[in-house]
């Protein structure tokens, strides 16, 4: 089989995989959704929003506006409502979307498929990495887009920690699962000649 097609194979099928695993830790055991919390004033909260007419955003509360971010004193006042409180983010979705529709479950798969993509880029060009070699690498991208991603949401955004352990733990098992079909696809040695990687056809 050609090297391109093995390792479009790998995506396909890793992405696949992938999604699967993120539904079943998502939807069915809960991970990362089990720290989203439920305001006992939602109805008035949302009558607000509606009443204010947000347009769909990010938006920070309390807030520094650009111009101000270089004047002591606006930053000095930011920071005191900072930490009096209520303080943190808030995100307003556009209206008429189902939360849950095709946009986003196909968005997912493709996005699930374009990031196996990527690393099997990444692990094809290690050239003659053993089987056991591939699964590791592909397994150490969890840590990695926890540690560049949702750590960042942690510092700086206030996420939960328990939403940054779950998004760690869900990403090992993708990875680790995603990771052992890409490897077993991309099985055997490969051989690297000049800037381009082969596999061979056994």
């Amino acid at each position: 089989m050609a090297t391109s097609v093995r390792m479009a194979a790998a995506a396909v099928v890793g992405g696949f995989v992938m999604f699967v695993c993120g539904a079943v830790l998502h939807v069915g055991l809960e991970l990362e959704t089990r720290t989203i919390g439920v305001s006992s004033s939602e109805s008035q909260l949302r009558q607000l929003l509606a009443n204010q007419s947000h347009s769909p955003g990010f938006y920070a509360f309390p807030s520094l506006p650009p111009e101000l971010e270089t004047a002591p004193k606006a930053v000095a006042a930011y920071e005191l409502e900072w930490m009096k409180g209520p303080s943190g983010i808030l995100l307003v979705a556009p209206t008429g979307e189902a939360s849950m529709g095709p946009v986003q479950l196909l968005g997912e798969l493709f996005c699930n498929i374009a990031a196996c993509a990527l690393a099997c880029l990444l692990l094809i060009s290690q050239g003659n990495a053993s089987f056991v070699r591939r699964c590791f690498g592909f397994l150490l991208l969890a840590p990695v887009s926890t540690l560049t991603l949702t750590a960042s949401h942690v510092l700086w955004y206030r996420f939960p920690h328990q939403f940054a352990i779950d998004g760690l733990w869900v990403a090992l098992v993708e990875w680790s699962l995603a990771g052992l079909v890409m490897a077993w696809i991309l099985r055997g040695r490969c051989r690297v000649s000049g800037d381009s990687a082969t596999l061979p056809l056994s």
